[in-house]
């Protein structure tokens, strides 16, 4: 049997002892040259290998590209609010906000009436309308001072709330009626039925993020004549509503068949008034009341 010398096993044990060193080294001076290089690439603003990215696992979907418009995003580029908003929006005490659904119907003129005696300024949110006689009161409505927002152009929910497209669309025909018939590029607006309600459960997130990315404001009310049948009824529900209340939204639904809910503005004007309260109109700079989004799930 052969046998080694112990000088043998000296030189074996030194070499194992540089490979031990020589390996990891390497090893660590090759990742060190490809780290600098990312580096360098990061640093310049050049674009990564493709061959070096990770290979996404099979089962596990990528992510969404950061930034990329959805469909609806794209709708309408030039419908785009021009509003100047503050850092906070206005909120004063004591203040009410007279607001109106409107159809632009005959009561229309009697409430235009009554406000010109009581010198309060309203907000008419209105619907849309071939009629000429129509237009004639929606111009009035500008020409007398009331700020003019947007409700509706087809009042046909189903078909507005199918999804955010659709919504835009009835938007948009809206928009241009009434910039058309005024000359006002409207700056707020009330969603059909408030911004929470039964047509809209499934998606009401969704198309209220996009119309304040459009930089649109919209506002929802906190008192409205509720279930009555007539004026003083009607009257009654909307100063219930303002007790200890500081500030107060008021709706007032001017349709055909709501007669009575135009009849009741003058109590609820004087009724308030007694309480110290101010009429103003909306603009974009006003602090809105907005439902409890938890309402609907």
């Amino acid at each position: 049997m052969k046998t080694f010398s112990v000088q043998f096993f000296k030189r074996l044990i030194l070499l194992v002892l540089v490979l031990l060193f020589l390996i990891p080294t390497g090893c660590a001076i090759s990742l060190g040259i490809k780290c600098s290089k990312l580096e360098k690439q990061l640093a310049g603003g050049g674009a990564l290998d493709p061959s070096q990215s990770p290979v996404p696992h099979p089962n596990i979907d990528p992510l969404p590209v950061v930034g990329e418009a959805l469909d609806y995003q794209e709708l309408y580029p030039e419908l785009y609010s021009t509003a100047q908003l503050p850092e906070e929006r206005y909120s004063k005490a004591n203040t009410v906000y007279l607001t109106v659904n409107t159809s632009l119907n005959a009561n229309t003129r009697q409430l235009l009436d009554t406000l010109d005696e009581y010198e309060v300024k309203a907000t008419f949110f209105v619907s849309g309308s071939s009629d000429e006689e129509a237009l004639g009161i929606m111009r009035e409505i500008a020409n007398r001072g009331h700020t003019i927002g947007l409700y509706s152009y087809s009042g046909d929910y189903t078909n507005i709330y199918k999804s955010v497209s659709s919504y835009l669309d009835d938007f948009k025909q809206i928009y241009d009626l009434v910039e058309t018939t005024t000359g006002i590029k409207a700056e707020i607006f009330r969603f059909p039925g408030g911004s929470v309600n039964g047509y809209n459960s499934g998606l009401y997130r969704e198309l209220i993020a996009e119309m304040l990315r459009r930089n649109y404001l919209f506002f929802d009310w906190s008192a409205s004549t509720g279930d009555a049948t007539n004026a003083t009824d009607g009257a009654n529900n909307i100063l219930g509503k303002m007790e200890s209340v500081s500030r107060g939204f008021l709706l007032i639904e001017d349709g055909i068949g709501q007669e009575f809910q135009v009849e009741a503005v003058p109590a609820v004007i004087e009724g308030l008034r007694e309480r110290g309260y101010e009429f103003q109109p909306l603009t974009a700079v006003v602090k809105p009341v907005i439902f409890n989004y938890n309402s609907v799930e």
